[in-house]
């Protein structure tokens, strides 16, 4: 499942409606998001956190946007004259020198700040811990507590 916070071909209500059935079903669910789109605002990530929030599922990635090479992405980063990564480590989610690609409206660094404040809010939610408790254990539970505890460094964001 990938949802970006707008209506798109499937509604929000559409997505919920369809993680409740594949969960029902006894398949857990893997929710991917992406931040930083090109039209994308605060308001629309923030949006999507929530949709992330009421979905739900079993586990989440979240993702910033990226203009790879070769992209339709890249191509628009490159006519908008928009920075792009130098090498290929900045291309890299987790990496201490990621580059998202900017938005109309928002900085790569604003937009990478996001994700990562998406990323901590969601797996430290209080109904994302009871599911994973319910499902997996109070061990996994306890790794979530430990993962959540790393901030990753940025050199973007100044560290």
């Amino acid at each position: 499942m990938c949802a970006t916070g707008r209506e798109g071909r499937f509604g929000s209500t559409d997505i919920i409606k369809t993680v409740r059935k594949i969960q029902e079903a006894g398949i857990n669910v893997i929710g991917n998001y992406i931040f930083g789109l090109p039209d994308d605002t605060h308001q629309s990530m923030q949006e999507t956190l929530e949709l992330a929030l009421e979905a739900n599922c079993e586990f989440a990635n979240f993702y910033c946007a990226m203009a790879y090479p070769g992209s339709k992405l890249y191509k628009m980063a490159v006519e908008q004259n928009w920075e792009l990564p130098s090498s290929w480590i900045g291309y890299s989610q987790h990496g201490y020198e990621t580059l998202p690609l900017r938005t109309e409206t928002l900085t790569s660094a604003e937009v990478l700040r996001f994700r990562d404040q998406a990323f901590s809010r969601y797996f430290t939610h209080p109904a994302y811990l009871d599911l994973v408790q319910k499902k997996f254990g109070s061990a996994v539970v306890q790794h979530l507590h430990d993962m959540t505890k790393i901030r990753l460094k940025r050199k973007i964001l100044g560290d």
